[in-house]
């Protein structure tokens, strides 16, 4: 049986990559860049605060709806940024195999900054793993929440004077000491506020339980962060290819031009 010929599909477009030297998962700037990203993490839960103080309405599908949006806001910026390190870092692999086939020196620490494909992941979780530790301890000491004391009636303060109404009303007026829980429950809540908008105040259950899952949420900006990473590689070679398709539409331009210079011009036409 014959085999059919190997065809090219037409408008398909040429993907074109440099090679490029790796370098290490850890290097000198990857605490620098962890404690950044750390410092962007709390950044974040400002804004959230912020932002999210006006979606807590009780339009449930709504309130879901925009807080989720949100969410995916967040996480698709951390994924750009971890793109644009990653093309830095493919790019510097570049310029590193450029210069070993050349014959010039690379240093070791030159050699390490080089894009790793775990390099992003590494810098971004060592960045969330504060936060991480503070939701871990959280899960595990949570409790669920429950409504406080009312206020009383403003005319009940006039017979407080009276013990035997005082006394039996002196623990509304004791002040709850904000423990361990109390603090971690504060910022877990602000990192995660679009997650608490969803569940809502008014749930407990909801509340405890996304408490329980907190050490797994607080990573969804660092995944997103590393894995926007890796898609360094596809940058570079899409800059890489459009640089080489304007290159081949500039010669063939050229070319058309030279060819019409070439072109012997018609003399005029004599009539009999």
């Amino acid at each position: 049986m014959d085999k059919k010929p190997n065809t090219k599909p037409e408008g398909k477009p040429v993907v074109v990559s440099k090679p490029f030297l790796t370098g290490d998962p850890y290097d000198k700037t990857t605490l620098q860049t962890a404690l950044f990203f750390f410092g962007s993490l709390l950044v974040i839960a400002v804004v959230y605060l912020i932002v999210c103080a006006v979606m807590t309405f009780d339009n449930l599908p709504l309130r879901v709806l925009l807080n989720a949006m949100v969410v995916f806001v967040t996480w698709a910026i951390y994924y750009s940024s971890g793109m644009s390190q990653g093309s830095i870092a493919v790019n510097n692999g570049e310029i590193m195999h450029h210069r070993r086939e050349t014959g010039a020196e690379i240093s070791k620490e030159e050699l390490s900054r080089c894009y790793h494909p775990m390099k992003g992941y590494v810098c971004s979780l060592l960045g969330t793993l504060p936060l991480f530790l503070c939701a871990v301890i959280l899960a595990l000491i949570a409790t669920r929440q429950t409504t406080g004391l009312g206020a009383l009636p403003s005319w009940i303060s006039a017979l407080e004077a009276r013990e035997e109404i005082g006394a039996p009303l002196a623990f509304y007026h004791e002040s709850v000491p904000l423990g361990l829980e109390g603090v971690l429950r504060i910022l877990i809540r602000l990192s995660l506020m679009p997650f608490v908008n969803m569940v809502g105040a008014g749930n407990p259950d909801g509340l405890l339980m996304l408490e329980r899952f907190s050490p797994l949420l607080v990573f969804g900006p660092a995944v997103s962060y590393g894995f926007g990473y890796t898609r360094g590689v596809n940058v570079r070679a899409r800059i890489h290819s459009d640089i080489a398709r304007n290159t081949r539409k500039r010669a063939k331009k050229n070319a058309k031009a030279k060819a019409r210079k070439a072109a012997p011009k018609k003399g005029p036409i004599e009539l009999n």
